[in-house]
């Protein structure tokens, strides 16, 4: 067998494939070729529009507020007292609240750490700007090179 380009099988080995493939299924009495119903896609173009329009912006809307809360609880966590928001799901002690206790913890150092690195970062990006500004205005006031023959 001679094989196309790209690993492709050439037309000979595709028919020779084919008719392998329907011997095996005709021994168990397959494929049964039926004709489709003569108003298929009416009737489906049908029902397709005559159901309405599912829009969901009730769950959209809980989507949306789902990270607002959860901000609010880590800078509750964070900010006022470790416990509230495991206090929220049962007690420190159960097993959601030292789960949401646990992420609390472990995120307050990353919390400080981020906030101790903050004034450099607002830094750079002052010094960055600044420095991209001067050069586009350096870059807008030169005169063109002139061309040399």
């Amino acid at each position: 067998m001679e094989r196309g380009r790209d690993g492709e099988l050439t037309d000979a080995e595709l028919t020779e494939i084919e008719a392998e493939t329907r011997t095996l299924l005709a021994r168990w009495g397959e494929p049964k070729m039926a004709a489709p119903p003569a108003d298929l896609s009416a009737r489906v173009v049908r029902r397709l529009s005559a159901t309405p329009a599912h829009r969901g912006w009730r769950w959209r809307s809980l989507w949306l507020a789902a990270p607002l809360v959860l901000l609010m609880l880590g800078v509750w966590g964070l900010s006022i007292d470790s416990n509230g928001p495991a206090s929220l799901f049962g007690d420190p002690a159960t097993g959601a609240g030292r789960y949401v206790l646990g992420i609390i913890l472990v995120a307050k150092p990353l919390w400080y750490l981020w906030l101790a690195g903050a004034g450099w970062w607002v830094l750079g990006l002052f010094v960055l700007f600044g420095a991209g500004w001067l050069w586009r205005r350096l870059i807008l006031n030169a005169p063109l090179a002139e061309v040399w023959q």
